[in-house]
């Protein structure tokens, strides 16, 4: 519109000038009137024949101007057609029948009017025709398998785009008896497989599906319409949606028992699904089993009262139990974040619970290399600056990482050092006595003796460590001094089993002369103390007074 607007003005433009030409030219001639008659009227006549002239020329410009505007008008329809029939071969890759009431004939992509009256010339073409008009006449969507003569199969799916009516087609690949051999395939399966219609109702199953469900036969659970599971509803909408389902772990009872099932539901390329059901009751139950064991595993640990945590190969912190804990004071919420080793061991270290090392970082790596070495491990004893003085165990893990086991032996260490006190001191009274003395363990291994004790029976510090045994100490004596019998009567009293049969000694002689007082006690545990008292000057004074008196 603006550029007619446009042309009537230049023309008119054009025609003022022109009057004003013509205007100055009557002006001039109106001066020489005078010429004569002959010349005005030639003047008037002129100007008539060049106003005709204008206005014709202005009409052809006005109709030529209309006539570009309706080629720009049916120009831009035809490129909207071509923009249209652009968008339909670029949407879909099959063939393609295109349909409206403003359409004078359908547009055919790809051959679809030819495959559509194959299709329409088949044994169904009577649905075909009835699905088709419905689409035409109130846009309803169908999709449908049709056959012809040349397709076993052909895949008819009919749906509104824009406002025309779009019919594709596609013809499907493979042979009947490719078909025919995966159709007995699924029909072997141990596994329920099934395929929905988007109405949700059931199209096909296998032999597992209709055994699953009690169905005599295919025809009857067409009717029944079973679910394998109670949420199938569900999924089957999921799946529709365009989200498939995978491994949904769901229960259903089947020949009587609660089975477990992994489902999947999958969207086909036909609109349809396709479901399948595997048995996982064994593995769920194993799940179960591995679970219960793991939760009465935890709570015997927490049981323990040794601190116990598990690293990952990640370095962090799987599992522990209470009184890993309760032993450094840690947080359970902190425990819950699962700590790396170094965060543990930084947090130990603020709170002084870790000894005191000369270069900390060697230290920590040393522990942290363990994760690298599977044949490593560390048994080392803390003592904290805090005061605990703690054992502390590590090895590899089966599953990777590292197990800790941490273990106060502050009460221990207590105890070993009074132990050894009292040792020192029953030694140093057992030195303070001149008889020689020994204390046997009820395994017969010397436990305790004093320096008598050594040089009575000629046997170096050296021979008495490592609590050597009765029968060692008989032999040496043997080979030294003589054999005779009073080991012997110590091995008979040490296994006794009536504790006053180690008193019935007294006086014995040794092998080499000398007269032993022999003196067994027995003390707490089975142990028995020895004793034994040289009287042999006391029993030559004596010999030599009963001498003398007699003389």
């Amino acid at each position: 519109m603006h550029a007619l607007v446009e042309v009537l003005f230049n023309a008119f433009m054009t025609l003022e000038t022109w009057t004003a030409s013509l205007g100055d030219l009557i002006d001039h001639m109106m001066r020489g009137l005078q010429s004569g008659l002959v010349l005005a009227t030639i003047l008037v006549t002129s100007v008539l024949v060049f106003g005709l002239g204008c206005s014709w020329a202005l009409f052809e410009r006005l109709r030529a101007s209309a006539a570009h505007y309706r080629m720009s008008g049916t120009l831009a329809r035809a490129q909207s057609e071509i923009r249209f029939r652009e968008a339909m071969i670029l949407a879909s890759p099959q063939a393609v029948v295109v349909m409206g009431a403003d359409m004078s004939t359908p547009l055919s992509y790809r051959g679809g009017s030819a495959l559509l009256q194959e299709c329409l010339s088949g044994p169904d073409s009577a649905a075909l025709t009835n699905m088709v008009d419905a689409l035409l006449e109130s846009g309803a969507p169908f999709d449908m398998r049709a056959r012809t003569e040349r397709h076993p199969s052909v895949a008819v799916r009919g749906s509104i785009v824009g406002s025309r009516a779009a019919v594709f087609l596609h013809p499907e690949e493979g042979s009947p008896a490719l078909e025919r051999d995966l159709k007995s395939l699924l029909e072997a399966m141990p596994v329920p497989v099934w395929i929905r219609g988007r109405d949700l109702s059931l199209t096909w199953a296998n032999r597992a599906f209709l055994a699953a469900t009690g169905s005599g036969s295919l025809e009857k659970a067409r009717k029944a319409d079973p679910r394998i599971v109670r949420a199938e509803r569900d999924l089957v909408e999921a799946a529709l949606e365009g989200r498939d389902v995978l491994n949904e772990r769901r229960y259903s009872v089947i020949d009587g028992r609660r089975r477990a099932l992994s489902v999947d539901v999958l969207r086909l390329p036909s609109e349809r699904v396709a479901g399948v059901a595997l048995d996982v009751t064994e593995s769920a139950q194993a799940e179960g089993q591995l679970r219960l064991m793991t939760e009465a595993q935890s709570d015997m640990l927490d049981r323990l009262g040794t601190a116990l945590a598990i690293f990952g190969a990640d370095r962090k912190l799987a599992s522990w139990n209470k009184a890993f804990a309760a032993m450094w004071s840690f947080e359970d919420a902190w425990l819950d974040r699962h700590p790396a080793l170094e965060d543990i061991f930084d947090r130990l270290r603020e709170t002084r619970r870790i000894p005191e090392q000369r270069d900390y970082q060697i230290w920590r790596r040393e522990h942290l290399a363990l994760f690298e070495d599977d044949d490593g491990e560390i048994d080392e004893a803390w003592h904290t600056p805090s005061g605990i003085n703690v054992r502390v165990k590590a090895h590899p893990h089966l599953m990777g990482g590292l197990f800790y086991l941490f273990e106060d032996i502050s009460e221990t260490l207590r105890l070993s050092t009074q132990l050894h006190l009292l040792a020192q001191t029953q030694r140093a009274t057992l030195d303070a006595f001149g008889d020689g003395m020994a204390v046997f363990g009820p395994d017969g291994r010397l436990k305790m003796h004093n320096a008598a004790f050594a040089e009575m029976w000629k046997l170096s510090e050296q021979e008495l460590m490592n609590e050597p045994h009765l029968g060692v100490l008989a032999q040496t004596s043997i080979t030294r001094i003589g054999r005779d019998g009073i080991w012997n009567m110590i091995a008979s009293g040490i296994t006794s089993q009536e504790p006053a049969h180690c008193g019935e000694w007294g006086r014995v002689l040794r092998a080499d002369g000398r007269v032993l007082a022999l003196r067994l006690t027995r003390l707490p545990l089975g142990a028995v103390l020895v004793a034994f008292e040289d009287n042999t000057d006391l029993e030559r004074f004596a010999g030599d007074a009963q001498g003398a008196s007699a003389a």
